[in-house]
């Protein structure tokens, strides 16, 4: 990833501060575990997807943690982007990032035309008008309302849950066995959602110092959450149904190669970070 940002400007600097810098890069672990289970795809174009995630979810990061939108002051550790370079930069540093993840993509030598364009297609359409962008969308416009449970599903769904389906779909490029890739959709949908319940868990019972980011942004913002609607109890209950029924999904697959799938499951529902 460095070497893709480079090192000759002010926006590759604010590119690099946020994105070469202590990450779970949970979504770039998704895309190498579910290129396990794939044999057309080579390794290396596994990283070249994983690099391109990475990079597309740190500028969601970076635009997420904007004045206009949660409004939050500190990331991965450190100061938000719009705090340490500005927030006009900020803004200009998402969009640089964005844009290099596609360019990445296009620069892989071992994908085929084809290949690309699937790839292209499946983090645009993830992160879009209908993907990404509506639940950072639909979040802002649910501060200070009561939402349902099914509403709240809907916008993690959308502002969490996508780029984590995607993120395991990516790992299926160019394998064309439709079963294996719609019980991996499947399996991507329960641990995209129950990614960010768990996240909700997270900022209730946790510490900025632990979480490395602001834990009391959704008070502050005083969204409807997971904990607010059914409680700590049932939030847990519920991110590790999710989780565990994900598992169980792969069972039909009967492959050892689902192996990191699996402990990926268990460590976003049990995760303490």
């Amino acid at each position: 990833m460095k070497k893709s940002i480079g090192d000759s400007n002010f926006i590759e600097k604010s590119m690099a501060y946020s994105s070469i810098t202590n990450s779970k890069m949970i979504r770039a672990g998704i895309i190498v575990a579910s290129g396990r289970i794939n044999k057309n795809i080579h390794y290396d174009s596994l990283l070249t997807l994983a690099t391109a995630v990475e990079l597309i979810h740190t500028y969601s990061l970076i635009h997420d943690d904007l004045p206009s939108m949660d409004d939050d002051d500190f990331r991965r550790g450190k100061q938000s982007s719009h705090i340490k370079f500005g927030e006009a930069n900020a803004i200009l540093t998402g969009d640089a990032l964005q844009a290099l993840a596609y360019e990445v993509i296009c620069d892989d030598t071992k994908l085929n035309s084809d290949n690309k364009i699937e790839a292209i297609k499946l983090i645009s359409n993830a992160c879009g008008k209908n993907g990404m962008v509506l639940g950072q969308h639909l979040d802002i416009e649910s501060e200070s309302k009561d939402l349902n449970i099914k509403d709240i599903d809907n916008i993690y769904s959308l502002k969490t849950g996508r780029l984590i389906e995607c993120s395991v779909m990516l790992g299926q490029i160019n394998n064309n066995d439709d079963k294996i890739k719609k019980i991996l959709y499947s399996f991507g949908k329960k641990i995209g959602l129950a990614f960010q319940i768990t996240d909700d868990i997270l900022e209730a019972t946790s510490d900025q110092n632990t979480l490395g980011k602001n834990n009391n942004s959704d008070l502050k913002n005083n969204k409807s959450t997971y904990i607010k609607v059914t409680g700590l109890k049932e939030a847990k209950s519920k991110s590790h149904e999710l989780s565990f029924s994900a598992i169980k999904s792969l069972d039909e697959l009967k492959m050892t190669e689902t192996n990191m799938l699996i402990e990926l499951a268990k460590y976003i529902s049990y995760r303490e970070k």
